[in-house]
């Protein structure tokens, strides 16, 4: 936890770290200050943190807190690119394009289109997490979500994955939120469905414990922003959209330091058709106003 390393001995690395931690937690000089959506006067006393707070001013994408290389290649077809991350206009937007991919590329099934991938460069654990964003309105998803895989723990916590206004049905509408357990330090397999509440099925060609549900929200995603909001603790995780409570999840698990993810994804067979051909449209950008995040505290 943030507060670990005041309980040293050394009273000169106390001083230090203590230092560290108030300047990770204090926002920049200057900017504006902010209290979530859902506590506009600050009742409960959430302190800024600013490894994960971000407005997206200017015109490129702060490599002190975020990297374009994510650990994984994309979701096949679409293969993440750098060049799909744009800062401007005051928000972070993520492209979907139609590119030809050479061999090299292409090799894994991608192939015909390009998405676009970001990882914070922070790692942490419990606060209030928010968001102002606004979905792309084609089929390759726009996703909030936080994620580790240091391997010998692999974590996910799944704020929404959502789609554009170009998909059929109430697909425009769902709220997909879940977290995922692929393996977790001092959990064994046989016991991780009793141990972390949650329930063992197929992803990816893998087993993971899942925990989580689909709702339809009123309006579609890629209509117009909206706040977005998770309140994670060591009992309980929440997920708020403008404002209003919408899920609750008892936290049994998840308590390990991940970062946070922002991504487009081709996801056959979900949002976006199997065997899909070359041309679909691709529609609008999945554009964030910011990012804030806030800690309590201890």
């Amino acid at each position: 936890e943030m507060y670990s390393f005041f309980h040293t001995r050394d009273m000169v690395q106390h001083t230090t770290m203590a230092a560290l931690t108030v300047w990770l937690l204090l926002p920049t000089a200057g900017a504006a200050q902010h209290w979530p959506a859902t506590d506009p006067t600050n009742k409960a006393g959430w302190i800024p943190y600013a490894p994960l707070t971000d407005e997206f001013v200017g015109t490129t994408l702060d490599l002190t807190k975020w990297t374009t290389k994510v650990g994984w290649k994309g979701r096949a077809p679409g293969l993440f690119d750098p060049e799909n991350v744009i800062v401007g206009n005051g928000s972070l937007q993520m492209l979907a394009k139609h590119a030809p991919l050479n061999a090299s590329q292409s090799a894994g099934g991608f192939g015909n289109y390009t998405t676009s991938a970001i990882h914070s460069v922070d790692k942490t654990d419990f606060g209030y997490f928010e968001v102002r964003s606004k979905s792309g309105s084609g089929l390759v998803s726009s996703s909030w979500w936080f994620h580790d895989n240091n391997g010998t723990q692999w974590t996910e916590i799944d704020i929404f994955e959502s789609t554009g206004s170009m998909a059929s049905g109430t697909f425009p509408q769902q709220l997909n939120t879940h977290t995922h357990i692929f393996y977790i330090d001092g959990v064994a397999p046989a016991t991780i469905e009793k141990d972390c509440g949650c329930k063992i099925g197929p992803q990816d060609n893998q087993s993971v414990c899942t925990y989580g549900k689909s709702q339809l929200l009123p309006f579609n995603m890629s209509d117009d922003f909206h706040i977005f909001g998770l309140e994670w603790d060591p009992v309980t995780l929440r997920v708020y959209v403008d404002t209003q409570l919408w899920y609750t999840q008892t936290n049994h698990c998840m308590t390990q330091p991940i970062g946070m993810d922002f991504d487009r994804e081709t996801m056959p067979g979900w949002f976006w058709p199997k065997d899909a051909p070359a041309g679909l449209p691709l529609g609008s950008a999945f554009e964030v106003d910011y990012v804030r995040a806030w800690k309590l505290p201890q």
